[in-house]
């Protein structure tokens, strides 16, 4: 029984030791960022031993060796970051986030990962950043959830927009904000991203299309319009600011699930009592969808607001243009179909529209819905 007690005993200190081992209490990470025609050109340092214990490269020094058991041969090292260039610049590009105004830039596919002179690893990224305006730089690399390191502190060197700098990343400041921002000059360029947003956003133009087929009355448009409105307003300034997150893989095939919804709806109730609560609900996954196009990094500030504004301003610019323009046409139409032949044409018509739209909204959804694909 003593034996069997002290292996017990020896197998748990092991158990908790080996992971102590590959713990690190403290690393460093270095960013670089650079202006680069519309993007901005990053290189990323950070050490190789923290990133191998991560990500399961080869080479790991054993923080315990002593002599030459404490070296590791620098070709072991090149040949692991060359099999596992893909992963490591999947990490380190997803992980460094970057942002002009609420539009996140995206990392191109061409990364360059090396082992530099000083024993780091290297990962030169380019990323293409659509708006402008202060650029956020966020770091989640190396967090201490990763189970690897306790604390990771980040220098970050920039020469954003003729502004150079340098700024210090932890744990309790995690983003910053760098280069310049004009308010003003912003506004207009929100504007129009909203309005294109929802002029392009075919899903959300059809889900508007069937709540006008089933309206009747002017004071029905102004009830479901004000409804989607504030429901969409409300989530996409959560969402965007990040007090509210939801996949996009519930998200997307939800609404075109809405859209199917209410055309069909349109068909099957011709009662319209319960169509208020309704929009309102479909309005705050449609609130989500708007938000997918924005991100905010940093803090938030006035600037940031009058950016959530804008867009959402775009929104509403393009939904006005739309019922304006679609509304009285379906009034004139029903008025002027006052013949047996004609009405029975535009019903057949509305019918046909809204089955079309329905169907749309369908086929949609199984091909966004994950389980069904």
């Amino acid at each position: 029984m003593r034996l069997l007690a002290f292996l017990a005993a020896l197998v748990a200190v092991l158990l908790v030791a080996a992971p102590a081992q590959a713990h690190v209490r403290a690393t460093s990470v270095a960013v670089d960022l650079r202006s680069q025609g519309d993007g901005v050109a990053a290189v990323v340092d950070v050490e190789y031993d923290v990133l191998a214990r991560l990500l399961s490269l080869d080479g790991v020094l054993n923080p315990d060796a002593v002599g030459a058991d404490a070296e590791v041969p620098t070709e072991v090292r090149r040949r692991s970051l060359d099999a596992h260039v893909s992963g490591v610049a999947a990490y380190v590009g997803g992980r460094l986030r970057l942002s002009r105004g609420l539009i996140g830039c995206t990392a191109e596919d061409d990364a360059r990962v090396e082992l530099a002179d000083s024993g780091a690893v290297q990962v030169a990224l380019a990323y293409d950043c659509p708006a402008s305006g202060a650029l956020t730089v966020r770091s989640d690399i190396f967090r201490a959830s990763d189970g690897v390191v306790d604390e990771t502190t980040t220098m970050v060197a920039y020469d954003i927009d003729g502004r150079r700098g340098s700024t210090l990343l932890d744990t309790a400041r995690t983003s910053v904000a760098v280069g310049r921002t004009d308010l003003l000059s912003e506004i207009p360029r929100f504007v129009r991203l909203g309005a294109e947003h929802l002029l392009f956003g075919l899903d959300h133009v059809l889900f508007l299309l069937a709540l006008l087929l089933g309206a009747k009355r002017l004071r029905d448009v102004v009830e479901v319009a004000t409804a989607f409105t504030v429901a969409h307003s409300v989530t996409l300034v959560l969402a965007a600011i990040g007090w509210v997150s939801v996949p996009g893989w519930i998200v997307e095939p939800l609404i075109a699930l809405s859209i199917a919804f209410v055309a069909l709806d349109n068909l099957l109730s011709p009662r319209t009592s319960h169509r208020l609560p309704v929009v309102f609900g479909f309005g705050l996954l449609h609130g989500l969808g708007f938000a997918g196009t924005l991100s905010v990094d940093g803090p938030l500030s006035a600037s940031t607001l009058a950016n959530l504004i804008s867009f959402n301003v775009g929104i509403e610019l393009v939904q006005l243009t739309i019922i304006a323009l679609t509304f009285p046409a379906l009034l004139f139409l029903r008025r002027a179909a006052t013949k047996p032949v004609a009405a029975r044409a535009l019903t057949l018509g509305t019918v046909a529209a809204t089955v079309a739209v329905a169907g749309a909204g369908l086929v949609w959804f199984v091909e966004r819905s994950p389980l069904l694909t």
